[in-house]
């Protein structure tokens, strides 16, 4: 075998193994998302007057930003790092007039600072509510921070991937928390919690 066979081959090789990896990796956000049982029950209410900032860097609540129907709350990792979190926030953005329509505020919850939601949020042909919570305070009073980043990791604070439909009290009335990060919710299943909610 001559040089730039081999150097072709080996070539080969490499590209097989990262579109395996990436396959892999991939892979399961083409499912739908698989829920665990972690975190403040459906029922249960949830701080809706715990401070946040919004993307503006101005405080607010959930109480404050809540529709008349009240709000569907999409916790994600990062709108900074996270490739899935932006394609799902993204995605969400399109539903965001149906779900004002149904009297519910779409807003989406993480640690990032103000300024990385701005910067996200000046992409999206639809902005919305982006609220910060860099201190993971809410995040954890609905016991729904990620433990499998220590503290000496850049990922410490974020959530679980999850979707929360609120009442305007703050009481949840439907409820998902993916089991595997890389599976997000699509929009005809977030607009299908609305529905089982008021079931």
């Amino acid at each position: 075998m001559t040089m730039m066979r081999k150097a072709i081959w080996g070539s080969g090789i490499v590209l097989l193994a990262f579109a395996g990896l990436a396959a892999w990796h991939l892979w399961p956000a083409f499912s739908p998302p698989e829920h665990i049982e972690v975190g403040t029950s459906v029922g249960d209410q949830v701080p809706i007057r715990q401070e946040l900032k919004n993307a503006q860097g101005e405080t607010v609540t959930l109480e404050s930003i809540s529709g008349a129907s009240g709000t569907v709350l999409v916790m994600v990792r990062s709108a900074d790092w996270c490739p899935f979190c932006k394609i799902q926030l993204a995605d969400h953005a399109d539903i965001g007039e149906e779900l004002a329509g149904k009297g519910y505020t779409l807003a989406s919850l993480s640690y990032d600072e103000p300024e990385k939601l701005a910067e996200f949020s000046e992409g999206l042909e639809r902005p919305f509510v982006m609220l910060s919570d860099t201190e993971s305070a809410f995040i954890d009073a609905v016991g729904l921070r990620d433990p499998q980043y220590g503290e000496d990791h850049f990922a410490h604070g974020v959530p679980r991937a999850s979707v929360l439909v609120l009442a305007p009290d703050g009481t949840i009335r439907n409820k998902l928390v993916s089991a595997d990060y890389r599976q997000r919710p699509s929009n005809d299943f977030v607009l299908g919690m609305i529905v089982e909610s008021i079931q």
